[in-house]
């Protein structure tokens, strides 16, 4: 009887380490996506190229959003993302806080991995300014400020959300570079959420100006949600590192490698994001790259 017993135990342990064996085998990972503009939106492009990767990784994936950036650096440090799409300057904040790691990034169709920050201003602004002709970089930023002082808190001016490379730490830093202080010269300075957000609150006049960058504004005209009339661009940064995928430094060997080969082997037809520029393909990049952006935090961090 006690060996029979026995037996029963031996069975049911066994049993127990197969399940937590399959369980884990079955468990999905989790891919966090930043709210840069509308998340379902975001979804839906992103889904082709999710149900690509999970066929070549014999894994499921689930996708999480949050209402900011910062919930998605949160979720990855709280280990309940497993990798992720940032923005370059949240994935440097990822990068310290949640142990994030950059391995791939989306290469559109003129082979750039690169964009651009934007400031966008309502016609009556940018005729205000005097400004027909997008200005650029430093020496760009440099003559916005000077016309600014002539209108101190007159204008108002939006920023997209505090862990946005476009939509705050770039035009931030740049501001900072050639001090300008928005507190001090807008009227009122506040934070849209999305970039998309930020493009409507200049069409419908609820700001004067707001920061953006050249992939969804561009996307927003030719869908006509807004028009280079009602959203005029004033100013353009330097070339900015693009939007990383990044993963946790802590997942076996053997994931960071599968994930690595999925995104750099995913086919044309399951690339139908829009929301980080019309990519086509993928290539592999490492934490180096980001070496500007690390400067710019470096800057921002000091402002705070």
């Amino acid at each position: 009887m006690k060996k029979y017993f026995l037996a029963l135990a031996m069975v049911a342990a066994l049993m127990s380490m197969l399940s937590g064996v399959l369980h884990a085998e079955e468990k999905c990972l989790v891919m966090g996506l930043i709210p840069a503009e509308d998340p379902k939106a975001m979804i839906e492009q992103i889904t082709p190229m999710k149900a690509w990767m999970e066929k070549e990784l014999g894994q499921c994936i689930k996708l999480f959003t949050a209402t900011d950036y910062t919930g998605v650096i949160e979720a990855m440090r709280a280990k309940k993302v497993d990798f992720a799409w940032f923005g370059p300057f949240s994935y440097v904040m990822a990068h310290d806080r949640a142990g994030a790691e950059a391995f791939a990034v989306g290469v559109n169709a003129k082979g750039s991995s690169t964009y651009r920050s934007y400031l966008v201003a309502t016609p009556e602004t940018a005729k205000k300014l005097e400004i027909s002709t997008p200005l650029e970089g430093e020496e760009g930023m440099k003559v916005i400020a000077q016309k600014l002082n002539n209108f101190k808190k007159e204008l108002t001016f939006t920023f997209t959300d505090p862990a946005s490379t476009s939509g705050y730490a770039v035009p931030r830093y740049f501001m900072w570079k050639v001090g300008l202080d928005p507190d001090q010269v807008f009227k009122k300075v506040g934070f849209s959420g999305t970039h998309d957000a930020a493009e409507l609150m200049v069409k419908n006049k609820t700001v004067d100006l707001c920061s953006d960058n050249d992939m969804t504004n561009p996307a927003m005209v030719a869908t006509g949600k807004i028009s280079p009339q009602t959203n005029i661009i004033i100013w353009k940064s330097i070339p900015l590192p693009g939007s990383p995928i990044a993963y946790r430094q802590d997942l076996p060997e053997k994931t960071k490698a599968g994930l690595k080969k999925a995104m750099t082997t995913v086919p044309k037809e399951a690339n139908k994001v829009k929301a980080f520029g019309n990519i086509t393909n993928w290539q592999i990049v490492s934490d180096k790259d980001y070496a500007l952006i690390k400067d710019v935090k470096k800057v921002i961090d000091g402002l705070k």
